[in-house]
C-alpha cells in the first residue's frame, strides 16, 4: 500500500475520495501528498506523486470550470486559461534553471471525468501533460503512471519540488535558491506527525475526539511540528477555537512568539500555562501557591507528622503532588491506590500520616485563603460538574506533554467540542516535576495514534554522546532511544567536547563563566547563542545583573511574563529551561543538585527517587546545547556520574582547582 500525506482526503465530495483510495492501492514505493495550499473549491486537488528519484502532478479542475458543452482537442486545452495556469503552477515547483525541462522533470496527469469519456486521453507532448477521462479512478492508475513518470531528478531538485509543493515544511522561512543544500524542511516521520488526522473534522469519527501523539528524543522536532501544526489549523479552520497549552510560562512565551512568526493569525490562539488556564476559567480571585513558597509549612507537618520517620519535604511534596495531580479525594483511595514502578513504596502507615499531613496542609493554607497549585485542576473540574459554562474549544495542542498530571488531561478532554482534535507532543525519556504518569492514568487511550521521531537535529554528535553516558551511568540502564546514532563514524573534536569546570568557591566558578563568554563573543558568538541554566534559582537573578554590569552585555532573565528579546544572553532556573535551545549552554551551580542528593536527613529510598528526578532535569537542561555544553560545580569532589567518557575537565589537569581563565573582561 502507497503512502498519502496526509491520510485524509482534503476533501470528501467526488474525486477526492476516490483519487485518494486509488492512490493508495498503488505500490509500495511510491509517496502520494496532498497540497495544502489554496483551496480545492478554486483550484481543484493538487497530488505530488513521488517513487524513489521520479516524480508527476496529480491534478483536478475546480467543477464546471471547463463548459461539458465544449468538445476539447489538443488546440483548446493547450489555450484554456486554466491549463496556462496549471502550467505555470507545475513549473514554479521547480529552479528557475529547469523550467524549459519541466515537461520532462514533472509531467502533469489531469484528471478531466466530466470533460472526457471514459478512455478518453488528450496528450501534449510538448507541454508534459495529460489530460484523461474517468478511467483513471477505475483501475487504471497504476498503468498511467508506470507510463507519465518524469526522468529521474536528482535529490536536490525532489527537495526543492517539496519545498515549493509543500511550504508549510520550511523550517527556514528563508528559501535562497542559489544555496539549495542550506534547504531544511521536516523530515518525513515529523511531516506525518503534523499532517496525521488534520482534517478528521470534516468526517465523522467514532470516538468523541481524534487524538495524534507525537513523542521523540530531545531535538527531533517535537515542539516545530506543534507550531507549524497550530499555524495549519489557523490556515485550514479560520473560525476555530485553538488552545496551546504548556507546563510554565517560559515555554507558553517562546511558543507565542515562534507561532507568530510562523503565521499573521497568531492572535486568533490561545496560548497558556495550563495551570493559569485554570485560574483564568475559575474566574474570581482565587490564589494558588507553589510547593516551594510553602517550606515552612511543609517543614513545620515533617516535625509534625514525621519527627520519628525518615520522610523529608522532598518526599512529603513528592507524595502530596501524588495525591493532587490524581484527583484522590479520600485516604480510603488513597491507601488503595496502586503504585507505578516509578513511585514510592510506602506502607500503609506512613501514608496515613501523609494524608493527615496534606490535610493540615490544605487547612492552614485555606485560612489564608490559598491553595496548592495542584488543586486547580480539581477545582476546575468540580466547577463544571456544578453547571459553570466553559466554550469548548475545537483543537488542543499540548506541549511538553510528559509535566502534565492525570487530572490535567481530564479537564483537557472535557473541554474539547465534539469531534474536535487533541495534539499532544511528549517526551517520557525527560519527565520530572514528580509527575512520572501512565498514559491509563489519563484515560487518553495511545493505540494507533502515536508517531515517534527518532532523529536528534539538535545536539552535536559530541553533546549526545556526553547525555547518552550521563544518563546510562546515572541510571545504569540501557538507553532504549539514545541520542548519539551509533552510525556516526566521524572523530569527535577536541574543541567541540562538552566541558566539565570544577572549583573550589562560587567566585571562582562565576569569573570563569564571565571569562568564557568573553572568549566565545570575541570568537564571533552572539549574546543571543548563549543560555545560562541556573541549578540555584536563588542567584539568577543577581547573576544576570553581574552580567550586565561586568561585561556590558545585555542579559535577560526568562521569567513568566518575559518575552525572549534579541541579542541578549538568557537565563533561567533549570526547571525553567525545557523548550528552550541555544547553540552555547552553561549549566551552573550544580552543587546545589548534588548537595541536596548527599542530604543525610534522606532515606535510601527518598534519595533514589531525588536521584532519578535529577537525572530526568539534568538530562533535560543538556540537551538544549547544540553546539558548546559547559557543566560548572563548586564541591570538594566531583561525583563520580560526571566523571564520564567524552566529557572533557580541564580543570582537573591542575595539582590544584583553581579556575583556568581565558581574559579578564
Amino acid at each position: 500500500m502507497a503512502r498519502i500525506i496526509p491520510e485524509d482526503s482534503l476533501t470528501y465530495s467526488h474525486p477526492g475520495p476516490q483519487l485518494h483510495f486509488c492512490l493508495q492501492a498503488l505500490d509500495d514505493d511510491i509517496i502520494s501528498r496532498q497540497q495544502l495550499s489554496g483551496t480545492s473549491e478554486l483550484t481543484g486537488l493538487r497530488y505530488w506523486v513521488k517513487k524513489n528519484k521520479q516524480s508527476l502532478l496529480l491534478a483536478t479542475l475546480p467543477d464546471q470550470s471547463i463548459s461539458t458543452d465544449i468538445k476539447l482537442d489538443k488546440k483548446q486545452l493547450a489555450k484554456h486559461p486554466l491549463i496556462v495556469e496549471l502550467l505555470a503552477e507545475r513549473d514554479a515547483l521547480l529552479p528557475a534553471s529547469l523550467h524549459n525541462h519541466a515537461h520532462q522533470l514533472l509531467p502533469v496527469v489531469l484528471l478531466l471525468q466530466d470533460n472526457l469519456s471514459a478512455k478518453q486521453t488528450i496528450y501534449l507532448k510538448a507541454l508534459g501533460i495529460l489530460a484523461i477521462g474517468g478511467v483513471l479512478i477505475n483501475g487504471a492508475m497504476k498503468l498511467v503512471f508506470e507510463r507519465c513518470f518524469g526522468i529521474v531528478a536528482s535529490e536536490q531538485v525532489n527537495q526543492s519540488i517539496l519545498a515549493r509543493f509543500c511550504p508549510e515544511l520550511l523550517v527556514d522561512k528563508s528559501f535562497d535558491e542559489r544555496q539549495p543544500n542550506k534547504l531544511r524542511l521536516l523530515d518525513l516521520k515529523q511531516e506525518i506527525s503534523l499532517k496525521n488526522n488534520l482534517l478528521s473534522k470534516s468526517k465523522p469519527l467514532s470516538s468523541p475526539y481524534s487524538l495524534n501523539v507525537v513523542t521523540g528524543v530531545a531535538g527531533s522536532g517535537k515542539s516545530e511540528v506543534l507550531i507549524k501544526r497550530t499555524a495549519l489549523l489557523l490556515e485550514k479552520f479560520p473560525k476555530s477555537r485553538i488552545l496551546v497549552l504548556s507546563h510554565n510560562k517560559s515555554i507558553s512565551n517562546s511558543l507565542k512568539q515562534s507561532i507568530a512568526l510562523e503565521t499573521k493569525h497568531s492572535d486568533r490562539v490561545q496560548c497558556l500555562p495550563f495551570l493559569e488556564w485554570c485560574r483564568k476559567l475559575l474566574g474570581g480571585t482565587w490564589r494558588f501557591v507553589y510547593e516551594d513558597q510553602e517550606t515552612e509549612l511543609f517543614d513545620l507537618m515533617i516535625k509534625r507528622h514525621f519527627e520519628h520517620e525518615e520522610l523529608s519535604r522532598h518526599g512529603l511534596i513528592r507524595e502530596v503532588n501524588f495525591i493532587k495531580d490524581r484527583q484522590i479525594e479520600t485516604e480510603t483511595d488513597y491507601l488503595g491506590t496502586i503504585r507505578s514502578h516509578r513511585s514510592f513504596a510506602l506502607s500503609n502507615p506512613v501514608r496515613k500520616r501523609i494524608w493527615q499531613a496534606m490535610v493540615d496542609i490544605d487547612t492552614h493554607l485555606k485560612d489564608r485563603n490559598s491553595y496548592l497549585w495542584g488543586e486547580a485542576a480539581s477545582f476546575l473540574l468540580k466547577a463544571l460538574d456544578d453547571g459553570k459554562s466553559v466554550e469548548s474549544y475545537t483543537h488542543i495542542l499540548v506541549d511538553e506533554g510528559q509535566y502534565f498530571a492525570p487530572v490535567w488531561f481530564k479537564v483537557i478532554t472535557r473541554l474539547i467540542a465534539p469531534q474536535g482534535q487533541l495534539f499532544i507532543a511528549t517526551d517520557p525519556d525527560q519527565g520530572f516535576h514528580n509527575r512520572s504518569i501512565e498514559w491509563a492514568e489519563t484515560g487518553i487511550d495511545l493505540r494507533n495514534s502515536t508517531t515517534r521521531l527518532l532523529n536528534n537535529y539538535r545536539c552535536s554528535p559530541a553533546i549526545s554522546k556526553v547525555v547518552d553516558e550521563f544518563r546510562l551511568h546515572r541510571s545504569m540502564e540501557e538507553l532504549k532511544y539514545p541520542l548519539h546514532s551509533i552510525n556516526h563514524i566521524d572523530p569527535i573534536k577536541p574543541e567541540d567536547q562538552p566541558q566539565l569546570l570544577h572549583f573550589p568557591t562560587k567566585e571562582d566558578q562565576q569569573n570563569r563563566l564571565f571569562s568564557e563568554i568573553h572568549q566565545l563573543i570575541q570568537q564571533g558568538y552572539e549574546a543571543n547563542d548563549i543560555l545560562i541554566i541556573n541549578a540555584d534559582k536563588q542567584t539568577t537573578r543577581f547573576l544576570a545583573q553581574e552580567i550586565r554590569q561586568t561585561l556590558s552585555i545585555r542579559a535577560t532573565t526568562l521569567t513568566g511574563s518575559m518575552i525572549i528579546e534579541d541579542n541578549t544572553i538568557k537565563l533561567c532556573d533549570i526547571e525553567s529551561a525545557t523548550g528552550l535551545q541555544s547553540k552555547v549552554v552553561f549549566i551552573t551551580g550544580l552543587e546545589n543538585i548534588f548537595n541536596a542528593e548527599s542530604n543525610t536527613e534522606l532515606s535510601d529510598r527518598e534519595r533514589h527517587s531525588l536521584q532519578t528526578e535529577n537525572t530526568h532535569l539534568l538530562h533535560m537542561a543538556m540537551t538544549r546545547a547544540s553546539e558548546h555544553l559547559y557543566l560548572l560545580i563548586s564541591i570538594e569532589k566531583v561525583p563520580d556520574s560526571l566523571l564520564i567518557d567524552g566529557l572533557d575537565t580541564p580543570t582537573l589537569s591542575k595539582a590544584y582547582l583553581a579556575p583556568v581563565m581565558y581574559l579578564n573582561p
